[in-house]
């Protein structure tokens, strides 16, 4: 399954860039994304917003913002590859 990182917002507005990776059921062991919010988000000037989008499911959130888990390990692990 795809997943895709994509990012806007920030001092600039454009963001940091993105990602996206092909992922296997391994890295998909215990993430649950139908538990996961639409949306999270935190107060601050000139933050990060990113958006996961994993097979027809998007989440949003600004940086800082509490996130759950295995979204954040999700993320990591598809960032990382670039």
């Amino acid at each position: 399954m795809r997943v895709t990182i994509t990012t806007d917002g920030g001092f600039t507005g454009r963001g940091i860039g993105s990602a996206s990776a092909d992922v296997d059921d391994d890295m998909l062991r215990g993430i649950d994304p139908e538990s996961w919010r639409d949306e999270y988000t935190t107060y601050g000037a000139d933050l990060v917003n990113y958006t996961l989008t994993l097979g027809g499911r998007s989440v949003r959130w600004v940086e800082g913002a509490e996130i759950p888990e295995d979204l954040r390990r999700l993320f990591e692990r598809v960032w990382r590859r670039g």
